[in-house]
C-alpha cells in the first residue's frame, strides 16, 4: 500500500519500559478481573490521560471539551474507520504521514466516496518531530490532528484544539508499544463504527490495563532523560538532532535512529545515563 520506498521511524523499548511490562504481566495482569471490570478500567483509562499527556514537554488545551472519547487500535486503524464512516478526503501538506492519501487511494478504489475534505496534521509534525509551520492555521479549522509523536516530545508549547473536529493519540511512539496497538481518539461528532465497540467495550483491554500501568511514567520523562544520547548517537553518525527521541535529520528529511539505538543498546546493555 504505502510500503514501497516509506522509511519507518520506529521507537525501542528503553529499558524502564521493559521493566515496567514485564512487571505488569507478572504480578498485575489478569484476566478475569478485565473482563469483570472492563467497563470501570477503560472509564479510567479515559479519565487519566488527559492529565497525564499534559505532564509532558507539548501541552493541549481543549481535548476535555470533545464530547465523544473512544479506545483505538493506533492512530494508523483509526485514520480509515473515521475516513470510511465520514467520507473524509484527507488534505495533507508535504510530507505529512503517507497513510492518509494511501488509504484514501485504497478506499477510492472500492467505490467509497470520500466527497467531504478535511485538513490534517501531525502534531508535532512526523517528518521533523518539530512544528509545521501551518500547524496554528490547522488549528484553526474543523481538521483532524495526529497526535502520534505527542509522547516524548521536546518541544515546550501549548496548543489549543477546542476547535478541530478529531484528534487520536497513540503510545507506540511514547513507549515503543507499537505492537500492542493501543491509542485514543477524540471527536466532536460520533463514530459510529466505534460507538458499536464502545458499548459492549470491545477494545483491547489488555492494552488500556497495560497503558494505565506505563503512564506511570510521565510523557517528559524518558525525552528528558536520554535526550543526551540520541544526541550523541545523531552527532557520532552525522545526523542532525531533532526534538524527539526516534527522528534524526539527514540532508534536511527524516532519518530513521532505530538502528543506532540497536546497536548502541546491543553493545552497552542497559543505557548508561549520566
Amino acid at each position: 500500500m504505502y510500503h514501497n520506498g516509506y522509511v519507518e521511524t520506529l521507537p525501542v523499548q528503553l529499558p524502564e519500559v521493559q521493566d515496567k511490562i514485564k512487571d505488569y504481566f507478572a504480578n498485575h495482569y489478569n484476566h478475569n478481573d478485565l473482563t469483570v471490570n472492563k467497563k470501570e478500567i477503560c472509564d479510567d483509562f479515559k479519565q487519566k490521560f488527559i492529565p497525564w499527556l499534559n505532564q509532558g514537554h507539548i501541552k493541549f488545551k481543549g481535548l476535555e471539551k470533545f464530547p465523544y472519547v473512544y479506545i483505538i487500535n493506533g492512530v494508523s486503524e483509526f485514520i480509515p474507520t473515521v475516513m470510511t464512516e465520514h467520507n473524509l478526503r484527507p488534505v495533507c501538506v508535504e510530507g505529512e504521514y503517507i497513510a492518509y492519501p494511501a488509504y484514501a487511494r485504497v478506499l477510492l478504489k472500492s467505490g467509497i466516496k470520500l466527497d467531504n475534505k478535511i485538513d490534517v496534521i501531525s502534531l508535532p509534525f512526523c517528518r521533523t518531530g518539530n512544528i509545521h509551520p501551518e500547524t496554528c492555521n490547522i488549528l484553526e479549522k474543523s481538521s483532524l490532528v495526529d497526535l502520534a509523536w505527542a509522547g516524548n516530545s521536546g518541544v515546550k508549547e501549548t496548543f489549543d484544539l477546542s476547535k478541530v473536529k478529531y484528534a487520536a493519540f497513540s503510545f507506540s511512539k511514547c513507549f515503543g508499544v507499537q505492537y500492542h496497538r493501543i491509542g485514543i481518539a477524540y471527536s466532536k461528532v460520533p463514530i459510529k463504527t466505534l460507538e458499536l465497540e464502545a458499548g459492549f467495550t470491545y477494545v483491547n483491554m489488555v492494552g488500556v490495563d497495560l497503558m494505565r500501568h506505563l503512564m506511570s511514567i510521565p510523557p517528559h520523562q524518558l525525552y528528558d532523560k536520554y535526550k543526551n544520547i540520541a544526541d550523541k548517537l545523531c552527532k557520532d553518525n552525522g545526523i542532525e538532532p531533532t526534538k524527539h527521541l526516534w527522528i534524526g535529520l539527514k540532508d534536511g528529511k527524516r532519518h530513521s535512529l532505530l538502528e543506532y539505538w540497536m546497536n548502541y543498546l546491543n553493545e552497552n546493555g542497559k543505557p548508561r545515563v549520566s
